[in-house]
């Protein structure tokens, strides 16, 4: 029999196959494929927008999309993480757990937007375009909600292991804002980028949501056992309140900045930086998605999750160290794309987040082991320190350097956090055989 391909070719397959077959790299690379369509359609997006739109609206606009990530965020309680976490464990009573969750989330959003909606001239005055009408209000708070379901059924996906749904829904939902961009961009020049976000988040969760709760979420309690773990409420809100307080402060670290820059150097500025941070934050996030995989299946198998966080920091390593290096090296050709004035303006702040990018992987390596573990004050330290650091030092170097300070902002807050997680463990080792010598003499 002809043999259409030679034994180690047919041996490395066999290795790829099984290799994608793990449960880690298939959810984690599923989520990282998610992440190069949403960056790349992402980039495309922003580049029509900057070329559509006015540059002072496309700040604003970017500022309007930050506010409303910053508090969905605040209205989603972190539940999203809870889900990753405590689906693979609630087994029969993942239905009740989902659907709690998005009730709550749901509420919360309502109660959050009209909040900062009654006192934008307070907190954020530059937005206040967004309460110009009462359907300017009405359309903002169900922004809120409409993208607080959508992060949440994406951790549903994660939790039931089904996030090979995730780069499909992605991929619709930034070609949909990319066709209303267009397509608004000459009747709504002042607000189209915001709408055409908004208006695509709408048309993607209803098809998803209609597949969980019909089909996903029956299958996976048909084959499930009775929950291995307590999850009364005395149990869970622990959980929940420490993540909260973590998903807080990442939020504070990224979706504020927009709005700091906009009150401190204008909506130019900040759409000089918006469009870099898009682009260069994929990085981050790449280095969460396996992280978060890994955080899904030691919560099926503790037992397992050392080998689980040797193989994701390989896994991590193979595609960040080289994508920062490239985005280093091409950050001017790419910002070229979106017009002269941002690779002008953004370059620097490109190579300098894609640098950070790399202590990053550490840092996230370590959150998502320790939620595992439920070991949620080293979490809520890392965002903390992070949070401070960054807007700390961002207050401090934009006057001097520009948008290219926030930059060195991240470098210097992610290598910090590195470097302290990486030496207190030791420090803790010596101490404790300085002690046992003491003892001992």
């Amino acid at each position: 029999m002809l043999k259409l391909f030679p034994e180690s070719e047919m041996f490395k397959l066999n290795t790829l196959l099984e290799h994608l077959r793990t449960p880690l790299f298939r959810n984690g690379y599923a989520l990282i494929i998610s992440t190069g369509i949403t960056s790349l359609l992402g980039l495309l997006y922003w580049t029509i927008a900057a070329r559509s739109y006015e540059t002072d609206n496309v700040g604003l606009n970017s500022t309007a999309i930050s506010a409303m990530i910053f508090l969905s965020g605040i209205a989603q309680f972190n539940l999203q993480e809870t889900m990753i976490r405590f689906i693979p464990q609630a087994g029969t009573r993942t239905l009740r757990l989902v659907v709690t969750t998005y009730g709550i989330v749901i509420s919360l959003s309502v109660i959050a937007g009209l909040i900062f909606c009654i006192g934008i001239s307070i907190w954020a005055p530059a937005l206040s375009f967004l309460t110009e009408s009462a359907a300017s209000v009405v359309w903002f708070v169900c922004a809120l909600i409409l993208w607080g379901v959508f992060v949440i059924q994406d951790s549903v996906l994660i939790g039931l292991r089904q996030a090979l749904w995730i780069p499909f829904e992605n991929a619709i939902f930034s070609v949909s804002k990319i066709i209303l961009l267009l397509l608004l961009a000459s009747s709504f020049p002042q607000d189209g980028i915001f709408i055409s976000w908004t208006i695509a988040v709408a048309a993607i969760i209803l098809p998803i949501n209609y597949i969980i709760f019909r089909r996903l979420i029956p299958r996976y309690i048909a084959q499930a056992q009775p929950p291995s773990m307590d999850f009364s409420l005395r149990h869970l809100s622990k959980y929940v309140a420490s993540n909260y307080v973590a998903a807080l402060l990442s939020n504070m670290s990224s979706a504020l900045l927009p709005i700091l820059i906009v009150q401190l150097a204008g909506p130019t500025a900040n759409a000089h930086f918006y469009l870099a941070w898009i682009v260069a934050s994929s990085l981050q996030i790449v280095t969460a998605n396996m992280a978060t995989s890994m955080t899904v299946e030691g919560a099926m198998n503790q037992a397992s999750l050392e080998e689980n966080k040797r193989r994701a920091t390989i896994g991590i390593a193979r595609l960040v160290i080289p994508a920062s290096a490239l985005l280093i090296v091409f950050a001017p050709l790419i910002l070229q794309v979106m017009g002269p004035s941002y690779a002008q303006e953004s370059t620097g702040l490109m190579q300098l987040l894609a640098l950070a990018a790399l202590p990053n992987i550490y840092n996230m390596l370590y959150v998502g082991l320790a939620r595992v573990q439920n070991r949620m004050r080293g979490v809520v330290g890392v965002y903390a320190a992070n949070a401070v650091m960054v807007l700390g030092l961002s207050i401090t170097f934009l006057p001097h350097y520009g948008i290219t300070g926030v930059g060195l902002a991240w470098v210097i807050s992610q290598t910090t956090i590195a470097a302290v997680l990486f030496l207190l463990p030791k420090l803790r080792h010596y101490r404790m055989l300085s002690l046992e010598k003491g003892y001992r003499t």
